[in-house]
């Protein structure tokens, strides 16, 4: 059956691939900087300095031959099936132009042709008019994705922000008339007929009874929903607070080596931003809640795991995976700080841009294939932006721009050596995005590209050292563990947002439970209280796409999987990541994980082996 592909998805998690966005494990929308040291004594380094003379890459790769195979997007092959086998006229990203989407004419052809579509039987006529609404369809979404990467590259462009705000609020009433089109041609006298020409047998099943955006009180919810969205971006664009007697901006105020400045500045932006941030959380949580109701489910996390993410496990398996996690990986995460060891992992400062290229690019060239030919067309059409700048939004996130066939990754580098890993997870979705034309049905196996990628791109690079490569590949697990615990603790929080009745839902509620639970997953550190009840504002995936970072911890099993293959058996780890690319759409993560000859995330004692191949590669004990 052909599937024609639903971008309202896609738009959703446009700031996530994640989506990964923000730091790749998604926790803050501007990840508040370390606090500058205090009192306590500097950690002794545990690894001697790496011998100067290193052998690196060349400062720049060469560019491709513009005729390779790799550079070229072949136009019917993602969402636009119905297009002849052509390339895509494929542009630099600097070379794609946004341009206001004319909603009112598309608005009025989608009339026009739901009019026609209830009683005409002429086929032709109707997947024409289709296929033209469907190209708008997809260009507005492609527009709506260009606003939201100009208006990440520079924060203090309004024109940008504006245009996006606009586009999303657009985006209920388009999903609307998409949705009433189909349910139009299931309940017109040309249904069999369009099935048997393009749809695919059964395809208006689904639209017999589904009513969503033709509800017109969750058309009504939808709206309410993006106002708050747009409320709750205003509010987190450009944070100031009051310092020394004026209003100065809180980012700037926080670059200190001061350390009762930092916390004096840290304690005043969340005396403000908690109660107006967490006001709209409360209102954005109700409206989610509706909006579930109105669908017929009987909660919000129902909702979410098979509307939203059509998961292929239940908020119960979820829910015992993440008390799997509290249970055996807790320990870990406090046997792990307690490591000398360990704590002195921190990141090395003074990277450059070009640093973190050669070391992605050296890395490509020995992993080869799809990858190496994902980063040819990246780099070609400048479909990336890692540079280091303080207009950018902080974070990182992958997207994809349909109407070219083609991925674009941003980060905001921090000049430190997580640069390396940051953008190796991006680009790991990046491939994804390039081999399977920006199919994401099943976000855990997407996430599991990045956060294996990470693994990969330390192993395969010649841009670093043997002592920094040891060095950085401890890091990683550490941080390995640190998704999880985060993430989990998240997953657990929003589950118990969501469980509050609304009479009882209140910041200074949300403020006890996030805290209580920071401490049980052994999140909390004494004497910073205030922090860790108050520091979920900051965490993006709350607002913009609810009930998803438990993903990262799936794929952050599979992806350990991945990299315990590769140590044991040079070549094993890659050669999985490549089954994986070649994965069925429609598949869920577990029969994916299965066909790719990998363990199913959800089988018994999976977290407690996890541990123990955590513990013996840090070298902790039991």
């Amino acid at each position: 059956m052909k599937k024609t592909v639903s971008l309202i998805l896609a738009a959703v998690l446009v700031m996530s691939m994640l989506l990964s966005a923000c730091t790749h494990a998604g926790t803050l929308k501007g990840e508040i900087p370390p606090a500058p040291t205090n009192t306590e004594s500097p950690v002794k380094p545990t690894v001697e300095p790496d011998n100067p003379t290193e052998s690196v890459p060349p400062e720049t790769d060469p560019l491709p031959d513009p005729s390779d195979e790799a550079l070229i997007r072949w136009q019917n092959s993602g969402s636009r099936d119905y297009l002849p086998d052509e390339p895509v006229q494929m542009v630099s990203f600097s070379e794609m132009k946004y341009v206001r989407p004319d909603t009112d004419t598309l608005f009025s052809e989608f009339d026009a042709l739901i009019e026609t579509a209830k009683t005409s039987e002429d086929t032709n006529l109707l997947l024409d008019g289709f296929f033209h609404l469907y190209d708008a369809y997809i260009d507005f979404y492609s527009m709506d994705t260009i606003a939201n990467i100009h208006k990440s590259l520079d924060t203090t462009d309004s024109y940008y922000s504006e245009e996006y705000d606009w586009c999303e609020a657009q985006t209920p009433e388009l999903e609307e008339k998409m949705e009433r089109l189909y349910k139009t041609f299931a309940a017109g006298p040309a249904r069999d007929a369009l099935e048997d020409a393009y749809f695919g047998e059964g395809f208006f099943l689904d639209y017999d009874e589904l009513e969503v955006y033709t509800n017109e009180d969750y058309l009504d919810l939808a709206k309410q929903e993006e106002e708050l969205l747009a409320e709750y971006r205003a509010l987190t664009a450009e944070p100031t607070v009051e310092y020394e007697g004026e209003e100065q901006s809180f980012w700037e105020l926080m670059d200190t080596q001061d350390y009762k400045q930092y916390m004096t500045v840290l304690q005043a932006y969340y005396a403000k931003y908690n109660p107006l941030i967490g006001d709209c959380y409360v209102r954005l949580v109700k409206v989610r809640k509706q909006m579930a109701l109105v669908l017929g489910y009987d909660s919000y996390a129902d909702f979410a795991y098979e509307y939203t993410y059509d998961r292929d496990y239940t908020p119960e398996q979820g829910r015992a995976f993440l008390q799997e996690i509290e249970d055996e990986i807790v320990p870990v995460s406090e046997n792990a700080s307690m490591s000398y060891a360990l704590m002195g992992l921190s990141a090395d400062s003074g990277v450059k841009e070009s640093d973190v290229k050669k070391m992605l690019s050296s890395a490509v060239r020995n992993l080869g294939g799809t990858i190496q030919d994902a980063y040819s067309f990246m780099s070609y059409y400048e479909l990336y932006d890692i540079a280091q700048k303080d207009e950018k939004m902080d974070g990182s996130f992958q997207t994809y721009i349909h109407s070219y066939e083609a991925p674009f990754v941003f980060v905001n580098s921090q000049g430190t050596s997580a640069d390396y890993t940051t953008f190796a997870h991006e680009f790991g979705h990046f491939t994804d995005s390039y081999y399977n034309y920006g199919a994401d049905e099943d976000l855990e196996t997407a996430e599991t590209f990045s956060q294996a990628m990470e693994f990969l791109a330390l192993t395969y690079t010649d841009g670093l050292s043997e002592a920094k490569k040891t060095r950085y590949m401890q890091k990683q697990l550490a941080d390995m563990i640190d998704t999880f615990t985060t993430q989990a603790a998240f997953a657990r929080f929003e589950d118990a947002v969501f469980e509050i009745p609304d009479d009882e839902l209140t910041v200074e509620r949300i403020n006890d439970t996030f805290f209580e639970i920071c401490q049980n997953f052994g999140l909390a550190e004494y004497g910073f209280d205030f922090y860790y009840s108050q520091f979920w504002i900051d965490v993006l995936h709350f607002f913009e796409v609810p009930y998803y970072v438990i993903s990262y911890c799936v794929s952050g099993q599979t992806a350990l999987e991945v990299y315990e293959l590769e140590a044991e058996n040079p070549g094993a780890g890659v050669d999985a990541y490549f089954r994986l690319l070649d994965r069925d759409h429609e598949a869920g993560v577990q029969k994916v994980m299965e066909d790719a000859g990998l363990e199913n995330p959800f089988r018994d004692g999976a977290m407690e082996q996890t541990a123990r191949f955590l513990r013996e590669k840090l070298g902790l004990e039991e």
